[in-house]
Formats: C-alpha cells, sequence, structure tokens
C-alpha cells in the first residue's frame, strides 16, 4: 500500500507541476517531475525493501504506477491532448490521443527498466559489502545525474549571455535547475557514502558514477530525440 500511495503522490505532483509556469515551474518540475525526481524515488523504494525480489519489484510497480496517475490525469482532467472534445472526433484529438499514447508507453517501458534496476541498486547500498555497496551508490548517482549532464551539454553557450534578452526568465530557471539535477545526486552519493562508511572505496564510487552517469546522459538524449520525432 504504501508503493501505491508514494505513485498516487508522485503522479499528482508531477501533473500538479505542468500547471506552474516561468521561472517556478522550471523549478518545480527538476523537485518532482524529471528523472531525478522519479529515480530518486524508486532508488529508496528499493533501500527500504526488505529483499532484493520486493526493491526490484517494489521500485519497478511504483514508477509504472505513477507513470500511469500522471497519464490518466492529463487524459481525463487536463485533457491538452485534445484539440476539441472527445465527440468531435477530429483530427487535431486523433493526433493528441496517438501522441499521449505513444509517450504513455514509453515512459511505462522505460519504468519497466529503470525501476528494477534503481531498486536493486537502492537495496545494494544498504545490505551489501563496502565495495559493491560503493558500487551501488557510485552506480546510482551516475543514473540520477544523467538527465542534469545531457541538459547541461545541449545548452547553447549563447544561453549563458541571454541575461537581457527576452529568454531571460527561461535562462535563470536553466542556469537554477541544470546544477540542480547533478548537485543533488552528488548530495545523495554523500548521504550514502557517509551511511555506509564508503569513503574508503572512493576509486570504485568515482568509477561507477562516471561510467553511468555518461550513459545516462547519452540514454537521456536518445530518448529525447525519440520523443520528438515520436510525439
Amino acid at each position: 500500500m504504501m508503493i501505491v500511495g508514494a505513485a498516487v503522490v508522485l503522479g499528482l505532483l508531477a501533473f500538479g507541476a505542468d500547471t506552474v509556469e516561468g521561472f517556478a515551474g522550471q523549478i518545480v518540475t527538476t523537485l518532482v517531475s524529471s528523472g531525478l525526481a522519479w529515480g530518486l524515488a524508486a532508488l529508496l523504494a528499493g533501500r527500504t525493501a526488505s529483499d532484493h525480489r520486493g526493491a526490484a519489484a517494489g521500485a519497478t510497480a511504483l514508477l509504472v504506477s505513477a507513470t500511469l496517475v500522471y497519464y490518466l490525469l492529463v487524459l481525463t482532467v487536463s485533457r491538452r491532448w485534445s484539440g476539441g472534445s472527445l465527440v468531435d472526433g477530429t483530427s487535431a484529438d486523433r493526433y493528441g490521443l496517438r501522441s499521449l499514447a505513444v509517450m504513455t508507453t514509453a515512459w511505462l517501458l522505460v519504468s519497466v527498466v529503470a525501476g528494477p534496476v534503481l531498486g536493486l541498486l537502492g537495496r545494494t547500498t544498504r545490505t551489501a559489502r563496502v565495495p559493491d555497496a560503493a558500487l551501488a551508490a557510485g552506480a546510482a548517482c551516475g543514473l540520477l545525474s544523467g538527465q542534469g549532464w545531457q541538459e547541461i551539454a545541449t545548452t547553447p553557450t549563447g544561453h549563458l549571455w541571454a541575461i537581457g534578452s527576452l529568454d531571460a526568465a527561461f535562462v535563470r530557471g536553466t542556469g537554477v535547475t541544470e546544477p540542480v539535477g547533478v548537485i543533488l545526486p552528488l548530495a545523495v552519493l554523500v548521504w550514502l557514502a557517509t551511511h555506509r562508511r564508503l569513503w574508503r572505496a572512493w576509486p570504485l564510487l568515482l568509477l561507477a558514477m562516471v561510467v553511468t552517469a555518461t550513459v545516462s546522459a547519452v540514454s537521456w538524449q536518445l530518448l529525447r530525440t525519440a520523443a520528438n520525432h515520436l510525439g
């Protein structure tokens, strides 16, 4: 029941974040409706599980359920996919529903893949021997920071000098949210390493973090490209 309750809350928060605009909207989205936020929730679900099977299943159930809650709210409440009404059956409606179905399916697939990985990493950081726990903690940090690194790498350099332009609000928000996407996972790593005294295995922490951050950033870029083509 805790997993279901957490999923409902996560889905509701992500849906609510869509209604917040401007600079505040970028901050809220990063905190409750990003790969970092949802990945951290899955990691914690796995960390608190009683065994490895429960860690994988619980984290996956959390992400899948939260995804379904979010897109059901989009379908029935905000209806931002619709160009008219359900009765109209316009081409805009059909395109919107198709796009919604594609995105729902895509994120469900991501949840099925990411859930077990993050869940098992979370449990490993709590129960495994120090070397394995250090690898898991570094890998978790790298995976959680991947979206932040991807956004930093793809942000046009010119935005750094656009503070006085019409894009100032966007640039100001980006300048805050992108570092948060990297700093918060590092804070999680510090917490995990301090709690289990993993600093003596710092080479493993660093190696796992660098490798998984690179893989995660590339995966986010591929996912964003695919979403642009399919959406």
